[in-house]
């Protein structure tokens, strides 16, 4: 059976290789499997393993699965830090490979790649990590001439013993998606990239890890960014530019997401204001307690097409802040008078503030559809009756339908 398999995953942890109690009968079962077929073709080859004196033999079967045509290759070798794993040629040559999932560790190495030819049909790239070598990290993302798709996450903290500069580069002419999600504590962490055709960007735990788009981002469509909770940060280091350099690199977006635990976490300037998101049809903005309020007033005076507003109130439990109030813009902003259609409000607790903030909102949007209105567990049903009395007297336009939980004003 295993000879006409096209898939191939060993993992030593997995019930099916517990009767394999020592490496050795591991590494026999999988060069038996490999040797043995009957199919000239592996499609998906997957394997992870913590034996790093077997690393001739990973590069044996990683050989085998190139030879075989392998289209998915996913390689997660557990290294001790006294044997390096270097990862194997002839992956850069594969002319199948389109899809690779790699783990990085200091003691994992990559050479220098072909000068030509290098991924030729690569499209899809995860690479997993823990405190990786920079220069493997630079040849990796910068040879891969039509990548499509490319995740990195993982851990860089630091903790080697030695003091390491983490950061890299991605430069991929073809790459549409981006995902980048690094926790790093005590280094920081800068990502340059240059994607002229980057249509979707996703960036989670920033703080430490600055992420820079070089050239143009006139492509750009969908932008995700999830700043992590605040910390402080060493005084010599001046993070205040970041963010607002970011958002405006990112501002020719249609679909924006921003989410963070409290502005602070922005390290903004004191004398920060947003960029005009010209081109912005949906927003979405997940904060903690009255942190929202002050951010939404700015967002609305700097996305005049807005259509479609999600609000996100992830603050856990009924907190009533006496000295929080909605501060309503100056004027009514274009976007919400003349283009707002749908408003989403997720983790509505029912403080004053909070309907301070939807009242001006049904007020203004002339042209607003639905409103929906999801609740937190706390409230009681007698409490949301309540609300939905009150609900009823805001004033709003004629075509606004107002859902509130299971309730329609």
């Amino acid at each position: 059976m295993w000879a006409k398999l096209k898939t191939l995953d060993f993992d030593s942890n997995k019930k099916e290789f517990r009767d394999y109690e020592d490496a050795f009968s591991f590494v026999t079962f999988v060069t038996r499997v490999l040797f043995f077929r009957k199919v000239s073709e592996i499609h998906k080859f997957r394997l992870k393993m913590p034996y790093p004196q077997y690393i001739p033999h990973i590069e044996d079967w990683v050989f085998t699965a190139v030879i075989r045509n392998v289209v998915e290759l996913d390689l997660h070798v557990f290294e001790t830090g006294v044997d390096v794993f270097v990862l194997p040629e002839c992956i850069y040559w594969c002319k199948t490979l389109r899809v690779l999932k790699l783990h990085l560790t200091p003691w994992t190495r990559t050479d220098d790649p072909p000068a030509s030819g290098c991924f030729p049909s690569l499209k899809f790239l995860h690479v997993s990590v823990y405190n990786p070598r920079e220069t493997t990290m630079n040849l990796l993302f910068s040879c891969c001439p039509v990548l499509e798709g490319l995740t990195i996450d993982g851990t860089i903290d630091g903790n080697t013993g030695d003091h390491i500069n983490y950061n890299f580069k991605v430069s991929a002419p073809e790459l549409k998606t981006l995902r980048i999600s690094l926790e790093n504590i005590y280094e920081p962490v800068d990502v340059h990239i240059n994607a002229p055709k980057l249509e979707n960007l996703d960036l989670k735990c920033l703080g430490l890890t600055n992420c820079f788009l070089i050239g143009s981002t006139k492509a750009l469509v969908n932008a995700s960014i999830a700043f992590r909770e605040h910390f402080e940060v060493d005084k010599k280091l001046d993070l205040s530019t970041f963010a607002m350099a970011l958002l405006d690199r990112i501002s020719n977006v249609k679909f924006l997401s921003l989410s963070a635990h409290c502005l602070e976490d922005l390290h903004l300037p004191e004398d920060w204001h947003l960029p005009v998101f010209h081109n912005v049809n949906q927003l979405r903005l997940a904060f903690w307690d009255h942190n929202l309020l002050e951010l939404l007033a700015v967002f609305l005076n700097s996305a005049p097409t807005l259509e479609d507003l999600v609000l996100e109130d992830r603050t856990e439990g009924y907190i009533e802040l006496s000295e929080s109030h909605w501060n309503p813009p100056e004027e009514v902003p274009t976007g919400l008078s003349s283009n707002l259609k749908t408003i989403s409000f997720k983790g509505f607790k029912g403080r004053m503030f909070e309907m301070e903030m939807i009242k001006y909102l049904l007020k203004n949007g002339q042209l607003l559809n639905k409103m929906t209105i999801s609740t937190g567990l706390h409230l009681s049903y007698d409490r949301q009756n309540e609300l939905y009395t009150e609900f009823m007297m805001f004033h709003r336009a004629a075509t606004c339908h107002v859902e509130f939980v299971h309730m329609q004003v």
